[in-house]
């Protein structure tokens, strides 16, 4: 009897400590990933916008042809066409206009995250 009360309690005692243990290192992740998510908010927000000017928006593919200076530390100058990530944003925006814009990279293309004309 002695035994199985002594086991008993430390099987008690082993699933609870594996249980809290558990859940600290749950804790743990979440609290990464939160940081991590906050980071990658902080950056975008720091994202600078690059002046353009437009050569053509097709608006139904969700595409916009920009001609731009160097992107520091992204890409030299150059007229290029865009896929952008928010399609409502190209219906005031046409060719000729001056704009400022975000890019983020997708895979390996670069895509416009956000699109203004500038004022």
């Amino acid at each position: 009897m002695k035994y199985t009360l002594l086991s008993s309690l430390f099987l008690a005692l082993l699933t609870s400590t594996g249980a809290f243990a558990a859940e600290q290192h749950n804790h743990g992740q979440g609290m990464k990933h939160e940081a991590m998510q906050q980071m990658a908010s902080a950056a975008k927000k720091a994202m600078p916008l690059n002046d353009g000017v437009v050569k053509k928006v097709d608006a139904q593919n969700g595409k916009i042809t920009l001609q731009h200076g160097d992107i520091a530390n992204v890409m030299p100058a150059m007229t290029m066409s865009y896929r952008v990530k928010k399609t409502q944003q190209l219906e005031p925006i046409h060719a000729g206009d001056k704009v400022r814009f975000t890019m983020d990279k997708l895979g390996d293309d670069y895509i416009v995250t956000h699109i203004e004309v500038a004022r």
